[in-house]
């Protein structure tokens, strides 16, 4: 009887058991709350810089630009300009026995009056039956300054009768004064030498076509050439110099 009981308890466990088997599952339950970020994580080592590029090829130039124009003259430049210049020209031996040659022009004039009995300037006198001028001109190479730029050419000329058939040329002195002589290598040497008439070492000086018109603002002009020996010039060598004048003198009014 009791082994009945027992074997009914048994399928009945089995029954149920079966039973829960074939329940169907619940729903899914609600989304759970989002959990928070976690920390950022530390940065990583740079990497070692990378290979320089190779250059890139150079691009073609671009088009000149315009010129500009040109600026204006500095006050006084003109003024200084209008009397006329002295060219010269030098040729022959630099100290270091190199061959040279070398052409230049002074044009500039002190306009400033206390200047013009030394630097621009003609005398007359009666000698006899002729007239006698005098004739002292300066010309600088640069803007006229007695401390810094003293480069200059200076004549005196004592002449009868000039530029007619009895012109009689009587003397001459040619003053270079600090003038520096430079060649195509940038070697250089400097010349102050007084030349005149009848000076050792100096042959005559030639003037072959003075011409001057007093009534064209005592307009002078003429050509010139002559030799140095070499122990008489700053060159050191036997020394060729010539060259022109154009010049307008001033003359004095006497009171």
């Amino acid at each position: 009887m009791r082994l009945n009981k027992l074997l009914g308890l048994s399928v009945l466990c089995i029954g149920l058991t079966l039973t829960s088997c074939s329940i169907e599952d619940g729903k899914d339950g609600i989304d759970g709350i989002d959990g928070l970020d976690g920390k950022d994580g530390a940065n990583g080592q740079d990497g070692a810089p990378g290979e320089d590029g190779a250059p890139g090829e150079t691009g073609a130039a671009g088009q000149d630009g315009v010129d500009g124009e040109d600026g204006e003259d500095g006050d006084g430049l003109a003024e200084m300009i209008q009397y006329g210049a002295v060219t010269l020209n030098l040729s022959g031996n630099r100290p270091d026995g190199d061959a040279f040659e070398h052409a230049t022009i002074f044009k500039y004039t002190p306009i400033n009056a206390s200047s013009f009995p030394n630097y621009n300037i003609l005398e007359t006198t009666q000698n006899g039956d002729d007239i006698q001028y005098f004739f002292n001109f300066r010309r600088f190479y640069s803007s006229p300054d007695d401390t810094y730029n003293t480069t200059f050419v200076d004549w005196e000329v004592t002449v009868d009768n000039p530029g007619q058939a009895n012109q009689n040329i009587i003397s001459v002195v040619l003053v270079i004064n600090r003038y520096g002589v430079i060649g195509t290598d940038n070697k250089y040497f400097v010349i102050t030498d007084t030349y005149k008439t009848g000076g050792e070492g100096v042959s005559e000086i030639v003037i072959p076509d003075m011409a001057f018109d007093p009534e064209n603002g005592n307009h002078l002009t003429f050509s010139y050439e002559f030799t140095v020996e070499g122990a008489n010039n700053d060159s050191g060598n036997f020394l060729n110099v010539s060259g022109t004048v154009d010049i307008n003198l001033f003359e004095l009014i006497a009171p």
